[in-house]
């Protein structure tokens, strides 16, 4: 018997304007295996958040991402605030960024990414929860959030719309390295301990990779309970940014302890009374203009339907 348990969530204009024509290859794959799936379509940025929270609380047991990372944090978004329990999280990657999906070890072929989730097999994963003036709620992430010069490229390339992936990552560096940014002074504190410095990029990670290639944080662990941090030691400029940049490429920079620091953290809080600081969570804005952030580690806070083994490969 057929069971109306899953809400697909997909953005109409997902994987090249093929969103609507996905989704209903993706409702037939479902019923081949004996499952139905509503689907929700987005209308704008935040809706796909409304929708997850509104299925959630309606009673919905899977709830499914179809696209790239930002779809994923609003549905992730929408999940934890609903406050829903047992609420299960499906992921079908067709978007133009998939970080999530790759450290999960979540295929790009669809119908392999169907069968994950009709298999039920879920995972407790990790969630971070950001805070700052601007969202004294707090902004939900899976992957990341990053402060300074990390999200200044990312949402210069988000302002790109005929390119995308790396290419829009390498333009918006270019265009940044022409007048590279000041550094911060801030107070950074990770679990209980301070530290004052001059820094240009602080990034909390829950998940390996950002931006398409970037390996911020390559010994993360997406169910450890802990966030890997990363900071810069001391201001760069046009020289050190290109090879900072190189080395993320490779996830190199853990071993330059003169010009990086890496640890592990369960809470972290950034203060900058001169400067603001900009920041994003999974790629998403988070504010252009911040100055005190609190980010709180959720062990074990969401079910994700993949089963760990399969994911073992990018741990």
């Amino acid at each position: 018997m057929l069971r109306k348990d899953i809400l697909l969530i997909i953005n109409p204009n997902a994987s090249k304007g093929q969103g609507r024509r996905k989704a209903k290859e993706i409702q037939a794959l479902f019923r081949e295996l004996g499952r139905e799936c509503t689907v929700a379509y987005t209308r704008a940025p935040g809706h796909a958040e409304s929708l997850a929270r509104r299925g959630a609380s309606y009673g919905y047991g899977t709830i499914v991402a179809a696209g790239g990372d930002g779809t994923v944090n609003e549905t992730v978004n929408g999940i934890m605030q609903s406050g829903a329990k047992g609420v299960r999280m499906g992921v079908i990657p067709i978007g133009r960024g998939n970080d999530f999906a790759w450290m999960v070890g979540i295929p790009k072929n669809q119908r392999k990414a169907v069968m994950i989730i009709a298999e039920g097999r879920s995972w407790s994963i990790d969630v971070g929860l950001c805070r700052g003036t601007e969202h004294p709620d707090g902004m939900y992430f899976v992957n990341g959030a990053g402060f300074g010069f990390e999200p200044m490229v990312n949402f210069r390339a988000m302002e790109y719309r005929r390119i995308n992936g790396m290419l829009s990552y390498a333009a918006a560096f270019l265009h940044i390295l022409r007048n590279p940014p000041k550094p911060y002074a801030l107070r950074l504190t990770i679990d209980g301990k301070s530290v004052d410095l001059e820094t240009q990029q602080i990034s909390v990670s829950n998940g390996r990779r950002m931006g398409s290639a970037f390996i911020m944080a390559p010994s993360a662990i997406i169910d450890d309970g802990e966030f890997d941090v990363m900071y810069t030691n001391h201001p760069f400029w046009r020289g050190g940014l290109i090879k900072a940049v190189l080395s993320f490429l490779r996830g190199s920079h853990v071993s330059r302890k003169e010009d990086f620091t890496c640890t592990k953290a369960k809470e972290v809080a950034i203060v900058s009374e001169e400067s603001v600081i900009e920041a994003h969570c999974d790629g998403e804005l988070f504010t252009h203009r911040g100055r005190e952030f609190s980010i709180t580690m959720l062990g074990g806070a969401l079910q994700l339907l993949q089963d760990p083994k399969n994911a073992a490969k990018r741990r």
